[in-house]
């Protein structure tokens, strides 16, 4: 329950920081992520927390370290960074993009499974016909109708491929990372 609420308390951070930025865009996964998180430890659903971490982890990983380039050296490598504009953006932002680390940190002593994956495939499909339908490409939202941003060269039927790439390049990967940590926690005794 008490996970819950932090989750939900980092979503509700999420919605005001883009408020106030004038930002609005809920689409990307980082600015919603914490909701299905709130509801997954709610429900104590574990597999579909997890499910979340598989989609999110690597990303705001990189997302944090560029974020923190930036503001160390006021340059950015990567075209989604925003410029900083106060404390409270700032904070905001690295604790919106800390969602799926610390959801990690709250359920790495449970071993991931194929249901977790078969529910990181859906919620990809869930991402991918929402930005389908209520996103264009000039926004780049979470690199589905454009890969521009992300890559410098052009794939063919990128976004047609989207949910088989980012299942293969994106989830699979974070399902063994979690299993590995995982497996490592489970062979510690503490």
């Amino acid at each position: 329950m008490i996970l819950g609420i932090c989750f939900l308390f980092i979503q509700i951070v999420a919605i005001v920081r883009n408020i106030f930025s004038d930002y609005y865009n809920f689409f990307w996964f980082c600015d919603f992520a914490s909701l299905p998180l709130a509801i997954g430890f709610f429900m104590k659903k574990d597999d579909f927390v997890k499910s979340i971490i598989n989609i999110g982890l690597i990303a705001q990983l990189i997302y944090i370290s560029f974020f923190i380039y930036k503001l160390i050296s006021g340059t950015s490598a990567l075209e989604t960074i925003p410029t900083v504009t106060n404390v409270f953006y700032t904070s905001s932002s690295i604790l919106i993009h800390l969602s799926t680390p610390l959801a990690l940190l709250f359920t790495y002593k449970t071993k991931p499974r194929i249901k977790t994956l078969f529910l990181s495939l859906m919620f990809l499909f869930g991402m991918y016909v929402v930005a389908l339908f209520f996103t264009t490409p000039d926004k780049g939202i979470n690199y589905i109708l454009s890969s521009r941003t992300l890559i410098p060269f052009v794939v063919p039927h990128y976004t047609e491929l989207w949910v088989m790439l980012a299942f293969l390049i994106v989830v699979l990967p974070t399902q063994l990372i979690q299993y590995l940590i995982y497996k490592k926690s489970s062979n510690t005794i503490i």
